[in-house]
């Protein structure tokens, strides 16, 4: 605020004669100043000097003071407008007005350098520090196709401001679309390889923002953003590695990018990316895991990967790093384990325990989901015995037992139990854990979930269970809620569930007094219907004729 009252004052003390004597007599010469003019100077002084508080209120005076020194024909008032506007936008909380950006607009259109600097500044804290509803007043005020011609000014403070209010009008999911129609992709991937590292980093932050909109994606890797993203992962500037690793994440979520971005430089994405995982930056690497995971999508990819030498740095990174950052490298790792040709290098690299360590800390449920997703990927290949010898199942089981655990969690690590309990030993282990607290935990989930993805997995975990023989007092304390589900899976629309249920049903006809509950009440009438109905498919009525007749219907009656 100095500066500009010391720009304001001087500038009145030698034109307009308002403080100590004129050396020239007032009937020979015009005032260099209108009484107009002289009277907005005035005002907004007294408001800069007044008001240095935390929240300053712009006036209608206030504002027809800054408007009048906006269209004077004089230059200096015009920039003693914009320096005004640089100041109050640091701390006007009110919301932006389309009456206020008609002078803003005035100012960053002028030919002025300094005047330039000022009104660009003065947008970018408004779209940065106001409410955001700013965002919406500053584009359709059109200033878009101002703010991207100055994206080719000479000056450089100007492109950074420029730069820098794009890249906060672009964290609007409604503006994204419309600085790309206005044609500010072109500019800005030529900025990103500018000299100046601050306009390199406002462009870099712009363009990642552009690509969290899908159709935006397709624009930007016509454009050739894939390259300079590319080439910008080996910046010495952290901010700039992290933004273009996360836009190349993001063009990477869309399958038919992915060859784009793989085809720079043959892999040399890949083996960029890996580097960053090593940086300083816990941020850097994050965002680095983030790509890997979702360039990993394809199968090719995941054998690179490896092949570069990644699986020691996520290892590392999973013992060393931040929360957020350790689930973005178990994400990555869960996509690698995919390709069945990686599954002894991660096992051998020690994966194993580490992902039951994750799994057993507390409340890292991002992470928990990809250590199950991961395993269950290892015990659909051939790695169970493994996952057994190496404390994988208990972990597993630790991960899910707590009712604390949300629904994301629940769902991935059901799954993996339903694949890991098509092994003989691991049904044993699941039934005896806890002395049968995860049996109970899994009757509770098929029984009383809000998912019907953890229903099923808990369901199908439970049928591979009940090929066992479950101890009566297990058997006697989880009776209620089994045949709540069980009824409920037989009236399912959905096929699976009507399969599991039935599967399970006789399988636990061993046991007398399930038989009995079968035998007696309404569940054998739902079998007998489903048995009946034509359009049972023939399995479905091949088990449900199994189910009668081990409940004691001859069969005679049941054949039509």
């Amino acid at each position: 605020m100095d500066t500009i009252l010391d720009y304001c004052f001087s500038y009145c003390c030698l034109c307009c004669g308002c403080y100590g004597s004129r050396p020239f007599d007032d009937d020979a010469y015009e005032p260099l100043l209108q009484d107009e003019e002289r009277a907005a100077v005035n005002e907004l002084l007294t408001y800069l000097n007044r008001e240095h508080e935390m929240k300053p209120v712009l006036t209608p005076q206030r504002l027809r003071a800054l408007c009048i020194l906006t269209y004077s024909e004089n230059a200096d008032l015009q920039r003693s407008a914009a320096l005004c506007l640089a100041e109050i936008s640091e701390r006007l909380l009110q919301p932006l007005t389309p009456e206020l950006m008609e002078p803003v607009l005035a100012l960053l259109e002028s030919e002025d350098i300094e005047t330039q600097k000022a009104a660009s500044l003065a947008v970018s804290n408004f779209a940065l520090v106001g409410p955001d509803s700013n965002k919406e007043v500053i584009v359709d005020s059109d200033t878009l196709p101002v703010l991207i011609r100055l994206l080719n000014a000479s000056d450089l403070e100007v492109q950074c401001n420029a730069c820098g209010c794009i890249t906060t009008l672009a964290t609007s999911n409604q503006n994204k679309g419309r600085i790309v129609a206005c044609g500010a992709v072109s500019p800005l991937i030529k900025l990103a390889r500018a000299s100046d590292i601050r306009v390199q980093r406002n462009a870099t932050g712009a363009l990642l923002n552009l690509t969290h909109l899908e159709k935006n994606r397709e624009i930007l890797v016509a454009c050739g953003a894939v390259k300079v993203f590319v080439d910008l992962l080996s910046s010495n500037d952290t901010d700039i590695q992290y933004y273009c690793a996360a836009a190349l994440s993001n063009l990477a979520v869309d399958e038919k990018h992915r060859p784009f971005v793989v085809r720079e430089g043959n892999h040399k994405v890949l083996k960029l990316l890996i580097g960053l995982l090593e940086s300083l930056s816990d941020k850097v690497i994050c965002q680095a895991c983030f790509a890997l995971r979702n360039l990993s999508s394809e199968g090719d990819n995941q054998l690179a990967v490896v092949e570069f030498g990644a699986l020691p740095h996520l290892l590392q990174i999973m013992r060393k790093c931040s929360k957020e950052t350790l689930a973005a490298a178990v994400a990555a790792l869960r996509n690698l384990s995919i390709h069945k040709s990686n599954e002894i290098p991660i096992v051998k690299e020690g994966f194993i325990p580490e992902l039951g360590r994750v799994l057993r800390e507390p409340y890292l449920w991002d992470a928990h989901c990809h250590a199950a997703g991961t395993l269950r990927n290892l015990a659909a290949g051939s790695k169970t015995k493994l996952i057994l010898e190496q404390d994988g199942l208990d972990s597993l089981t630790a991960a899910f037992v707590e009712s604390t655990s949300p629904v994301s969690v629940q769902r991935e690590v059901t799954a993996a139990l339903a694949v890991i309990a098509g092994n003989a030993d691991a049904r044993q282990r699941l039934l005896d854990l806890g002395n049968g607290r995860v049996f109970t935990r899994l009757v509770s989930l098929a029984a009383q979930s809000t998912s019907s993805e953890v229903q099923y997995n808990s369901a199908g975990t439970l049928g591979q269970l009940t090929q066992l023989d479950i101890p009566r007092d297990v058997m006697q304390n989880n009776l209620p809620s089994m045949l709540k589900y069980l009824r409920s899976f037989l009236d399912s629309e959905e096929t699976n569930f009507v399969h599991v249920s039935l599967w399970t049903i006789l399988h636990l006809l061993k046991d007398s007094s399930f038989k009995e509950q079968i035998t007696t009440g309404l569940m054998r009438q739902k079998v007998q219907t489903i048995y009946e109905t034509p359009s049972t498919l023939p399995q479905i009525k091949q088990l449900a004729l199994d189910i009668l007749q081990a409940t004691g219907e001859p069969v005679s009656l049941l054949q039509t």
